[in-house]
């Protein structure tokens, strides 16, 4: 009995290791990429997914998260955001093409030229459906998934 439980506290300690990749795992030039992205930046917990690097954290006030390649070029980022910080038009063409209530909106911002946009999520009352639309900061709506 006593080598099943220390076998399972064994498993979980393991598996929650593998949950933080740590600061000491990641490429010198990841974390320099990083820092000069992200000056003053909390909270930092770092994974790996195959051959990308992705940091959690807090930065002026938000919630982001960052990957970068295994020579420290940026990706993207993801930033949290409150409703109040999304532009005008992106709200407007939210609200005309769902009346369900926002749940969450997120910033995506990516490398190699491709245009940033607003992921904003809205879920409707006593129902487990959820909506998803990707709008770029002009207002235009790129993707909607019902």
């Amino acid at each position: 009995m006593k080598k099943m439980l220390l076998f399972a506290l064994l498993t979980i300690a393991f598996l929650l290791a593998g949950c933080n990749y740590g600061t000491k795992h990641i490429p010198k030039q990841v974390r320099q990429a990083f820092e000069t992205m992200f000056p003053g930046a909390t909270h930092v917990e770092w994974d790996k997914e195959f051959s990308t690097y992705k940091a959690d954290f807090y930065h002026e006030r938000h919630e982001k998260e960052a990957q970068f390649d295994k020579e420290g070029n940026w990706m993207r980022t993801k930033t949290e955001l409150s409703i109040v910080e999304v532009p005008d038009l992106v709200m407007e063409a939210a609200h005309e093409h769902c009346d369900w209530e926002i749940d969450d909106v997120c910033l995506y911002e990516q490398a190699n030229g491709i245009a940033a946009y607003y992921l904003i999520e809205f879920d409707q009352d006593m129902s487990p459906r959820e909506k998803q639309l990707h709008i770029l900061p002009d207002g235009i709506i790129v993707t909607d998934f019902s």
